[in-house]
This record gives C-alpha cells, structure tokens and sequence, in this order.
C-alpha cells in the first residue's frame, strides 16, 4: 500500500526512515525488496506474506528431505513423494491421477450381453 506523504515525512523524523510503501497484509514498511504477482495490484514484504505459506526451495515439500543433489527448481525428493502429497491433498477431488478404479459392476453388464 502507498504511504501518504506526511505519513513518509513522519517516519523520518521519528525513526530516520524514508519509506513510501508497506505490506498489504501486515504493514511492514518495504525497503528495496518485494514480492509481487505479476497481472496483480499489490506489494508484500515476504514470500509468507503473499502466499500465506514460507517454503523453503531446499526441502521437499512433501516429506521434508533435503533436495541438494536434484535438479534446479525441484519441489519433491522424487515421484513417489509427489503423488503422496497430490493425493493426500486432493483426497475428496474426483479427477484424481494414478488412483485404483472403484468396483463399478461394469463386468456384470459385459458379461450379460454376451
């Protein structure tokens, strides 16, 4: 959010400090770092700030390993891992990947017509 400018020239005089913007969500008074979202109106001071959730890109967000060693940009030690946590996650989704077909009695309706 904007600062007003007498709200600018207060800070400096009580703390020495020019600053014309703050967090949108826990008002921080931002310095030269922010986080954005491109297409979005808005600044936040940090990653947990922006998103409501701190990941750090070094573990795997699924069990919690380190991930030094793997590839540029890995979110999971491997696919097993992976899947776990989509499927932990989307549990009551009905479009969910790699998951055993239910009993639907197809058989029975195949098997009757011949």
């Amino acid at each position: 959010m904007q600062l007003t400018d007498a709200r600018s020239r207060e800070l400096l005089c009580t703390h020495g400090v020019y600053s014309t913007e703050a967090c949108d969500k826990c008002g921080v008074l931002l310095g030269p770092i922010r986080w954005t979202i491109r297409g979005e109106a808005g600044v936040w001071c940090s990653r947990k700030s922006r998103d409501g959730v701190d990941h750090n890109p070094y573990v795997c967000r699924g069990c919690g390993t380190s991930l030094v060693g793997k590839r540029r940009g890995a979110m999971y030690c491997d696919r097993t891992c992976r899947m776990r946590t989509v499927r932990r996650e989307v549990m009551d989704s009905a479009n969910t990947v790699n998951m055993p077909v239910q009993k639907t009695g197809v058989a029975g309706v195949i098997s009757a017509f011949g």
